[in-house]
C-alpha cells in the first residue's frame, strides 16, 4: 500500500518541478532554488517543497535576482531586505560570459594589415558573443545595453572632469530631472560603474571613440572615464577606462577623468 500512494505523489512533484518558471542568472537554470528540505515518509525531498514563491535579490549582487520557494514565517525578512512577492520575471535565458571585442583586422608586427588566416590573432577567431541592436535609447535620458543587461546614461559627458572621490559622489546622487533624465530614477539607484563593466562596453575594432557602431550616447569623450575599481596593489590609485583606443591603466584619485554612471538592469 506505501508503494502504491507514492506513485501519484511523485508523478505530481515532476509535474511541479516542470511547471517552475526560469530565474536569469549567472548560472541560469540552477539558480532556481528551494527552501528548506521536507520529509515524505523519511526521505528528504527538496524539489517539492510547497511555500510561498518569492523573487530573491541578493544585496551584494542584484543582478543576480532568481526564484525561491520560502516557509511562510521566512517571508517578513525576506520582504525587508528588498526581495518581491512572485517569482523572478525575467526570462530563462543563457548568459555569456565573453562579448566579442570588436576586431575583425589582423597586422603584422609593423602594423601591416595581413590576411587573419593562419595568424591566430583575434581577428581570425572573432570569439565571444554579440546581440542586435546592441543598444536601446529608451528616450527617458537612458540607454540600455542588449547584451549586459545594464542601463547608461545617454550623457556621458555630464559632469565633466571630476576626481574619483566627485564621480563617486556624483554618480550616486544622480537622480531623475538631471542630465536629461526622465526615468524616474531617484538618488541611489545609479553608480559609478566597476571597471568590467566600462570595459564591456568598448569595441576594439573601433577608435575615437572605441565604442560599437551606431551608438545612440551623447557627450562621448575620447579620453579616460572613472570607474569604481580601486587598484588594489596601490590604493590611492583607482582603474580607468580609455576610450580612445580601449585601454585600461590606473592614475592617482585626486586626477581628474570623466564621469559615466550606470545603473542595473531591471
Amino acid at each position: 500500500m506505501k508503494r502504491g500512494r507514492r506513485v501519484p505523489f511523485v508523478l505530481f512533484a515532476v509535474c511541479l518541478v516542470a511547471a517552475m518558471p526560469c530565474a536569469w542568472g549567472q548560472v541560469g537554470l540552477e539558480d532556481v532554488t528551494l527552501e528548506p528540505f521536507v520529509s515524505l515518509e523519511g526521505v528528504k525531498i527538496d524539489a517539492l517543497k510547497v511555500g510561498v514563491t518569492l523573487c530573491h535579490i541578493p544585496p551584494w549582487n542584484p543582478a543576480n535576482a532568481h526564484t525561491i520557494v520560502v516557509g511562510e514565517a521566512a517571508v517578513p525578512a525576506h520582504l525587508a531586505h528588498g526581495d518581491s512577492l512572485g517569482a523572478c520575471s525575467q526570462t530563462c535565458v543563457v548568459p555569456s560570459a565573453v562579448p566579442k571585442t570588436g576586431q575583425t583586422g589582423c597586422w603584422d608586427t609593423d602594423g601591416t594589415p595581413i590576411d587573419c588566416a593562419g595568424t591566430g590573432q583575434d581577428g581570425e577567431y572573432q570569439k565571444g558573443v554579440s546581440v542586435d541592436p546592441r543598444f536601446t535609447d529608451n528616450a527617458d535620458g537612458t540607454v540600455k545595453d542588449n547584451l549586459t543587461g545594464l542601463f547608461w546614461l545617454k550623457n556621458a559627458n555630464c559632469f565633466g572632469r571630476q576626481t574619483w572621490t566627485n564621480a563617486l559622489g556624483n554618480s550616486n546622487t544622480l537622480a531623475s530631472g538631471a542630465c536629461g533624465l526622465t526615468d524616474g530614477s531617484v538618488a541611489g539607484d545609479w553608480r559609478l560603474p566597476n571597471r568590467k563593466e566600462l570595459e564591456s562596453l568598448l569595441d576594439l575594432g573601433q577608435y575615437s571613440p572605441a565604442l560599437p557602431p551606431g551608438y545612440p550616447f551623447s557627450g562621448v569623450q575620447s579620453y579616460g572615464f572613472w570607474s569604481s575599481s580601486p587598484s588594489a596593489g596601490s590604493p590611492s590609485y583607482a582603474w580607468i577606462v580609455n576610450f580612445y583606443g580601449g585601454f585600461v591603466f590606473y592614475d592617482y584619485k585626486a586626477g581628474t577623468y570623466y564621469v559615466w554612471p550606470v545603473r542595473g538592469g531591471q
